[in-house]
């Protein structure tokens, strides 16, 4: 079999084209840069280069569609936003090859915080306090809002856009803003901040009944404090499982998702704070802990459906190594006892660690990652690299 795996430039293609490829399957890299790390993998067969799915919409469906036809491909492995593209027109590309994802108007659900939290509230699943923007604009409540609170956007992941508010004179001085961040309010709300451990859940799901899960928690994160997994371990959390089994149920959920959960300090409730309906950052841990999510969409998009793997292995610990390199002076400044932070970043104490974007037998895709870094740093002239192309509005 064969199979196109896109967004060749992410660890997460990465880690679906090296489990793939572990077991022989013959698998094609896509991606709109000219050198994603994925395609330069050992286990990579081949490159395609596609137009960008955000600004060329209709030619990136064409160029995968001729794709799949010229080189006989039999699976597509969406990995990143481009599966929300895919999925809007599923019908189109199933006339061509086998996939396995969500439909659109699901995806679009998921993808929104404001309209999943609907859900989650109809069937008792914790979530924070979520707050409108012109609700507030319109009444006279803000004083009887407890503080800090953040500002999050609708749609987008990874702390993009988020922003703290600690007092009623910072969210009076916001809401009366006309945007943030060079974008609409109407694409933000405010919700309180929650203290306590970030812990995830990732499921595979076939027509709204669960195949296979794995649940671990966030040790480290880049940005820090808010953003990716950068270390991981797996951990057991049997009432985030039943949340966001519960929630998934109700849209009969076909395929991957990744939900985030903050375990409240004060309770030991799991909130239910953000879904992710396509693969995530840290696939890694799914397949170190025994669950292989891209093995297993491999042969859901073949046979329909899987055998049910519902144990996984507990403490294992994961690691994105270019996340933690970047996040390392953040985390040693906030650290109390520095010599033994430096040891543990060094040499992390965990069972079977496992890293999402290098290995010693296919080391070329770390190098090239890297390289795109310090190139799109130098073109920025700033000590940060500027971003990939993305999309400017809203998935709709």
């Amino acid at each position: 079999m064969s199979v196109l795996v896109t967004n060749a430039k992410s660890r997460i293609a990465y880690n679906i084209v090296r489990s793939l490829g572990e077991k022989g399957i013959r698998v094609y890299t896509g991606d709109f840069i000219k050198h994603p790390m994925s395609s330069y993998s050992k286990h990579s067969y081949g490159k395609i280069h596609y137009p960008s799915p955000f600004r060329q919409q209709n030619q990136f469906i064409e160029t995968i569609i001729y794709a799949i036809k010229k080189l006989n491909l039999e699976v597509l492995i969406p990995v990143g936003e481009e599966t929300y593209l895919i999925s809007k027109y599923k019908e189109e590309f199933l006339k061509h090859i086998k996939l396995c994802i969500p439909d659109y108007n699901k995806i679009l659900i998921a993808h929104n915080k404001d309209s999943w939290q609907q859900i989650a509230q109809a069937n008792l699943i914790p979530t924070p306090k979520n707050y409108e923007i012109d609700e507030l604009q319109q009444c006279d409540c803000c004083s009887e809002i407890s503080f800090p609170l953040l500002i999050k956007p609708k749609q987008g992941g990874g702390a993009w856009g988020i922003s703290q508010l600690n007092n009623l004179k910072e969210l009076k001085n916001f809401i009366r803003q006309n945007e943030h961040i060079g974008r609409p309010m109407k694409r933000f709300f405010i919700q309180e901040k929650i203290v306590g451990d970030t812990i995830c859940v990732a499921m595979l799901l076939c027509h709204g009944k669960c195949k296979a899960k794995v649940v671990y928690k966030q040790i480290r994160d880049f940005p820090f404090e808010g953003g990716q997994a950068t270390l991981r371990i797996s951990i057991e959390n049997r009432e985030a499982e039943n949340s966001l089994i519960r929630l998934l149920e109700k849209l009969n959920w076909h395929g991957i998702c990744q939900a985030d959960f903050i375990v409240d300090k004060k309770t030991g409730t799991p909130l239910l704070i953000d879904i992710n309906p396509r693969f995530w950052g840290s696939i890694t841990q799914g397949i170190a802990s025994g669950i292989d999510f891209p093995y297993l969409i491999y042969k859901m998009a073949i046979y329909g459906d899987v055998e049910p793997l519902m144990e996984f292995q507990k403490g294992v610990m994961t690691r994105w190594l270019g996340g933690e390199l970047r996040t390392f002076f953040s985390a040693l400044r906030y650290s109390d006892k520095k010599m033994k932070f430096i040891k543990e970043f060094i040499r992390p104490q965990g069972h079977a660690l496992k890293y999402d974007d290098i290995s010693l037998s296919d080391p070329l895709p770390f190098f090239i990652w890297m390289f795109d870094v310090f190139a799109r740093a130098i073109r920025s002239r700033t000590t940060g690299a500027v971003s990939h192309d993305s999309l400017d509005g809203i998935w709709e």
